[in-house]
């Protein structure tokens, strides 16, 4: 429930977005804020990489993220702007899974606050396949897609700079696949799970969560100078061991702050833990009669 004395309500805030994000991000921001997302007009997000691949992206993704929001300014009369950047692929070490990250940065320009939420996931239809001309395969691997209530591009496997979107049933994933294969210099055609947020239901879920997320951190405003967005910036390690009292690698303690003016306050735990076991102890890990104290 919005906090009617909340500095962004009924203020509108700026979302740079080709890919209708504006369905995701919305309703946590209205219910959570009482603010009104609305979309930069007449900008192109893409100039900052594509999912497609045609346009690579330039810098890592918070730094995208933030470049993204402050397009937002051109086009709008706002204090505020949000964007978001994601990225995907396979798990490392994980045969056949796939996951991803998303990353959402908020500017108030305003009050100068310039903060980023991320959120990891394995939920995701993210998968790619190579295929001959005439593969068979084609179609079942559409479906596995979820083809077509989510989106799949094809592009030549050695070229990824013109991939081919849009495709609207399986015949026309078919032919292009055979299309863009024996174009290929390797005889290969590349089949990948359309991201973009407008083509890819389960992203969109996603980035609702993320948009939640933010939303309610900056719900909270800071003790001390009241700019929206208090809250967690920091972990400390270094909880002391059970059994000899040093500092291990776990957590101690946690550190709220201020995008805006730098207060800091520690908190503990929010499992409440005051110790750590003695297997994360190296000292009694190398000494099995101090361990056993």
């Amino acid at each position: 429930m919005a906090n009617p004395a909340h500095p962004y309500t009924n203020q509108r805030i700026g979302l740079a977005t080709l890919h209708e994000k504006e369905r995701a991000f919305g309703p946590p921001f209205r219910r959570m804020l009482g603010a009104e997302v609305v979309v930069a007009p007449k900008i192109d997000t893409d100039t900052l990489g594509t999912f497609s691949g045609e346009i690579p992206r330039k810098d890592e993704l918070v730094e995208t993220a933030l470049l993204k929001a402050e397009m937002a300014f051109a086009t709008l009369d706002v204090d505020c702007a949000i964007a978001s950047e994601g990225s995907y692929g396979p798990i490392e070490n994980v045969p056949l899974r796939s996951g991803g990250v998303e990353i959402m940065a908020f500017v108030d320009r305003k009050r100068g606050v310039r903060m980023v939420e991320t959120m990891l996931t394995h939920r995701t239809n993210w998968r790619m396949w190579r295929f001959k001309p005439g593969d068979p395969l084609v179609p079942v691997a559409a479906k596995s897609l979820h083809f077509p209530d989510y989106g799949v591009f094809v592009m030549k496997n050695s070229d990824y700079s013109h991939p081919v979107k849009g495709l609207q049933t399986v015949d026309d994933i078919v032919s292009a696949v055979e299309r863009e294969a024996r174009g290929s210099d390797d005889g290969l055609a590349l089949m990948i799970a359309d991201m973009r947020a407008h083509r890819n239901p389960t992203r969109m879920k996603v980035l609702r969560a993320l948009g939640s997320k933010l939303a309610r951190r900056l719900a909270r405003l800071c003790p001390k100078c009241g700019a929206p967005g208090f809250g967690h910036i920091e972990s400390r390690r270094g909880l002391p061991c059970a059994g000899c009292g040093q500092p291990t690698h776990y957590v101690h303690f946690e550190i709220d702050g201020c995008h805006a003016c730098g207060h800091a306050v520690a908190r503990p735990r929010p499992d409440g833990r005051t110790t750590a076991p003695k297997l994360a102890c190296q000292p009694c890990r190398q000494d099995p009669a101090a361990a056993n104290r």
